[in-house]
């Protein structure tokens, strides 16, 4: 029940950005009304500062419509500006009433860590800078009309020392835990990539494409929207490993993928199938535009000059997706097509 209350009735999840800010401020909002409520009573009952109990009674009214506010909008950056405005204004009131007294001063450690947490790092400081400016300036002002020995200079300045202090702690922080994020964000980028690309060619791999290939499929049967697949493996390539070495072997890879890449148009997906085998997934492709793509990549082959000087061709087989296909199927097609460019001599385009 509490977790549902916290989390706004569970819109907000552990995996959204904005969890811990939810969590927080309903909780930093809760805690306010049972703080001033509390609060208020002792004022009241027991000290008679009818002031102060007043100042803490319209506190706890500000923070419940605040938390209600936020359950009903949840509007993160609006209820972080708020709880964050609520505190602020609240302290200052509280001092401008009753001055400084040492037990009371020590709320004001509560400010900073709010400010950054809720407002980040720039506004967190900017923000706190302005109250700490504020409370100073009120502070001397209403220094003259406290009643001798209320409070010392030296607790004031203690005080204003170990706030300034924590200010600039939690900054540290804040840049710190900032420059982790973006640390772990690029690696968990650098990952992501690793994860569906080839290292060789730079190509996608087979994860990669599988999963397209799933997609289009899908894509294909809502919308009833052709697409076609190309199989390509090059003609002889145990030849080269074999004459001229695995890294000539790799480098005509690589030259092969950059002639896919310049051949391909923006829409389609090239990617490494296995070994010298490429798949090509060509979305609202149909069956003469795949075969027109498949020759102008045979074409650049043939006429491209490899690194270790030997001339290289590629076989290529094409298939269209039909209404009842699934990956195997549409994939077993362009292979056979594959197959028969080979048993025909190679350097050609099958469907």
């Amino acid at each position: 029940m509490f977790k549902n209350f916290i989390t706004n009735n569970r819109k907000f999840k552990p995996t959204d950005p904005e969890y811990q800010q939810v969590y927080l401020i309903n909780s930093m909002l809760l805690g306010m009304v049972v703080v001033f409520t509390f609060f208020f009573f002792v004022n009241l009952a027991l000290f008679s500062l009818y002031a102060v109990a007043l100042l803490d009674f319209i506190a706890a009214a500000l923070a419940a419509t605040l938390l209600r506010r936020f359950q009903v909008s949840n509007n993160v950056r609006q209820g972080a500006n708020y709880t964050v405005l609520l505190l602020a204004v609240f302290l200052l009131g509280y001092y401008g009433f009753t001055g400084p007294e040492f037990y009371s001063l020590i709320w004001l450690s509560l400010f900073p860590p709010l400010a950054f947490f809720l407002l980040g790092r720039r506004r967190g400081l900017i923000t706190t800078v302005i109250f700490l400016s504020l409370l100073a300036i009120l502070l001397g002002w209403r220094a003259s009309l406290w009643p001798d020995g209320s409070v010392s200079s030296e607790a004031v300045l203690n005080v204003g020392l170990a706030t300034l202090c924590l200010t600039l702690l939690v900054h540290y922080y804040e840049v710190s835990r900032q420059h982790v994020f973006r640390a772990l964000a690029t690696q968990h980028r650098q990952l992501q990539r690793l994860s569906v690309t080839d290292t060789l060619t730079g190509l996608y791999n087979r994860i990669k494409l599988d999963n397209i290939l799933s997609h289009e499929i899908a894509r294909s049967i809502r919308h009833s929207s052709p697409f076609s697949v190309i199989l390509a493996d090059l003609d002889f390539f145990k030849a080269i490993n074999d004459n001229f070495g695995h890294m000539a072997g790799d480098q005509a890879l690589m030259s092969f993928s950059g002639i896919l890449q310049q051949y391909c148009r923006e829409l389609d997906v090239a990617g490494r199938w296995g070994g010298e085998e490429f798949l090509i997934i060509c979305p609202h492709t149909d069956l003469t535009g795949a075969k027109l793509l498949a020759e102008r990549i045979r074409a650049a082959v043939e006429h491209y000059s490899f690194a270790h000087g030997k001339q290289l061709t590629v076989s290529l087989g094409v298939a269209c997706f039909i209404r009842d296909d699934d990956a195997s199927t549409i994939l077993k097609r362009a292979d056979d097509a594959l197959y028969r460019a080979k048993g025909k001599g190679r350097n050609r385009v099958e469907m």
